[in-house]
């Protein structure tokens, strides 16, 4: 297939890597050997050098073998950006377990279902988070046999019983010897669950192979502005359960080998003390912490300017936004676009080839792009026509986790299909238009609520927007949206309707305007479109 593209890549980035197909607790081993004592966790006023690390990960590694431990059983970490999630990834790693990321924000309904549905074994968790785990090991057909809790220092308290240890006491048991175990390239290595807005949260199957594949993609991507990958100095305040913030902070950094500063405050006061304390030169965030970041009264007078390239997702950011940071601290902003599925990234902007406003950039390296019909998926759309977009690369997934039916849906003929509807142009730039169960069926045309929410960003008072489709006799189904302003200013119903009817054919202009103080949002910074559609059908039932 044709492959645009490629003329767009920065300087240095390659078409296709040879991986040497290593499993990825060879990567850290080598860096301890290559550079034993650089910081690798830094963290307020401490840090823990790459050997450090390494000792305490096989300390913890060969305490959980001696647990009965089988290789390829899985382990769940739940705990906020702290030390030990990244020294306990390390020794999972070192063992060949699966990991299972797991939100600490969880009920007990999800928690039950995830360490159900994964079969997990051994849940290491932060203690003020401990009480609900304890209640799902406690349920029937729990297969957890220890409650492993890391101290954050809350003061919790919780009941005693034979299943629970504290960390620091479990890894004085183990010896800081390797493990010898054989992990290979192709063996699971983490069970990444989805959001599971449309039903019940199902685990990616990513291997060894699919996350190595992934650090190098991300290394060459973000490398331009670096003399070499170590040199990379990661700001960590993304969420480490989540893929993303998993793959931008300490995933990339298997290959670079620079210094991860770990952040538990991701507020703009937060970031702003660790930028100026640990002068980072490499961010991901979400766009909450750049707009934070940009209206902060002290950022003018920061180390902002030590920041040389970072990536905003998971949802997109006004060009506002960009242009202040930019020139805030002369870094490039990149936008990208993923999923769990593929080990988070498929497409993302250069750097300093080319920029579309609105656009998740181009294919990464060894990853091709098709947008497809939305009623078969076979066919392939005309340039800049919308229609499903689907991957195929080495990052993606193997399966979902003992759901041989969604598989079959998602992956067709080496293909992953999103359920993200795109459009691409002549150079191969996407856009992604929304989801494919977001599209709103309105008098038989086809709506697209990204499309609304993009035409409310233009507006000078909209501070941000999310529109739904709610049931209607008429239509069958009228978009309806939800407005924050920005501070002091006003607006009325007509206002909002009169700005669409601007640049949104008649049918796509919302009936219903709703303005609201907070948008509901995933930990990631995500607008939860599903929720507030239900809690209007709920109000309509009413």
């Amino acid at each position: 297939m044709d492959r645009p593209w490629y003329k767009y890549y920065d300087e240095g980035v390659p078409k296709s890597i040879d991986y040497p197909g290593k499993a990825m607790k060879d990567y850290f081993n080598e860096w301890v050997v290559k550079q034993p004592d650089k910081p690798y966790l830094i963290w307020a006023n401490e840090e823990l050098t790459y050997a450090q690390a390494n000792e305490m990960a096989q300390k913890v590694a060969n305490a959980i073998i001696a647990t009965g431990y089988v290789k390829g059983d899985r382990i769940a970490l739940m705990t906020s950006n702290l030390v030990e999630y990244v020294i306990l990834l390390q020794a999972c790693y070192k063992i060949g377990a699966a990991i299972v990321p797991t939100n600490p924000m969880y009920t007990v309904k999800e928690l039950t279902h995830q360490f159900s549905d994964s079969e997990t074994s051994i849940v290491f968790v932060e203690d003020r988070f401990a009480d609900k785990v304890v209640e799902v090991a406690k349920s029937d057909g729990s297969m957890i046999k220890l409650i492993v809790v890391v101290d954050s220092k809350t003061n919790s308290k919780l009941e005693n019983t034979d299943k629970i240890i504290n960390y620091a006491d479990f890894l004085n048991k183990g010896e800081a010897v390797e493990p010898k175990i054989d992990v290979k390239s192709d063996d699971l290595a983490m069970l990444q669950y989805t959001g599971g807005t449309t039903g019940l949260a199902k685990g990616c199957m990513l291997s060894n192979a699919n996350l190595e594949a992934m650090a190098w993609q991300d290394a060459y991507w973000f490398s331009p502005p670096y003399e070499k990958f170590s040199d990379m100095r990661i700001m960590c305040a993304m969420p480490l359960y989540h893929i993303y913030g998993f793959n931008t902070s300490i995933n990339i950094n298997m290959v670079a080998g620079g210094n991860v500063i770990v952040v538990n405050d991701p507020s703009p006061n937060g970031l702003l003390l660790n930028i100026n304390e640990h002068e980072p030169n490499f961010f991901a965030a979400v766009p909450a912490m750049i707009y934070g970041l940009n209206n902060h009264p002290d950022v003018s007078k920061s180390k902002i300017r030590n920041i040389k390239a970072m990536i905003c997702g998971s949802s997109p950011l006004a060009v506002e936004g960009i242009k202040r940071f930019e020139e805030l601290s002369g870094a490039a902003i990149t936008e990208g676009y993923g999923l769990s599925e593929t080990s988070n990234v498929l497409t993302c902007t250069p750097m300093f080839t080319k920029r579309i406003v609105g656009s998740v950039g181009i294919p990464w390296p060894d990853v091709d792009i098709r947008i497809v019909d939305l009623e078969e998926g076979s066919k392939d759309m005309p340039t800049g026509e919308p229609g499903e977009l689907i991957a195929k690369g080495p990052q993606v997934m193997e399966a979902y986790w003992k759901n041989p039916e969604e598989t079959a849906i998602a992956l067709r003929d080496g293909w992953l299909y999103t359920g993200d509807i795109a459009t691409m142009d002549e150079d191969g730039f996407i856009t992604i238009v929304d989801r494919k169960k977001d599209m709103i069926l309105c008098s038989g045309f086809n709506v697209f609520c990204r499309e609304i929410d993009e035409v409310l960003y233009t507006h000078p008072k909209v501070l941000d927007a999310c529109a739904i489709g709610i049931p209607d006799e008429k239509r069958g189904e009228t978009p309806k949206v939800f407005v924050i302003l920005k501070a002091g200013e006003e607006m009325t119903e007509d206002e909002v309707k009169s700005h669409c009817r601007e640049s949104l054919a008649p049918y796509k202009v919302p009936t219903h305007v709703e303005f609201i103080d907070e948008l509901p949002r995933t930990s990631v910074g995500k607008p939860m479109r599903n929720a507030l559609k239900q809690e209007e059908l709920a109000k309509m039932k009413q």
